[in-house]
């Protein structure tokens, strides 16, 4: 799966959980996901997390965003959309081999 088509179905979560909570504005690859700039809690971050997963894994990709592994980054891969679509393509890059 490449990059453009995970990044459309991450900011495709992040918007429809927005409209959800009635959050204005819309997400793009820029858009912080966590945070004083964000407008998410914390809780509203683990809910698309798991929207994000549930849609991997039905597509047959078992990832999982909150690994150790994640976890344990130095540089948080849920800083932005475009650091969480990078996350997630090493994870199905990693699956594939």
């Amino acid at each position: 799966m490449d990059g453009k088509k995970i990044e459309e179905i991450v900011i495709t979560a992040f918007n429809e959980y927005f409209e959800t909570q009635d959050i204005q504005g819309k997400v793009d690859a820029d858009t912080v996901l966590f945070g004083e700039e964000s407008a998410l809690d914390s809780m509203g971050l683990v809910n698309v997390v798991i929207d994000i997963e549930s849609f991997f894994h039905a597509e047959g990709y078992n990832i999982s965003l909150t690994s150790e592994r994640a976890m344990s980054r130095k540089s948080s891969p849920f800083r932005t959309v475009s650091t969480l679509v990078d996350f997630i393509a090493e994870l199905i890059d990693e699956a594939s081999k």
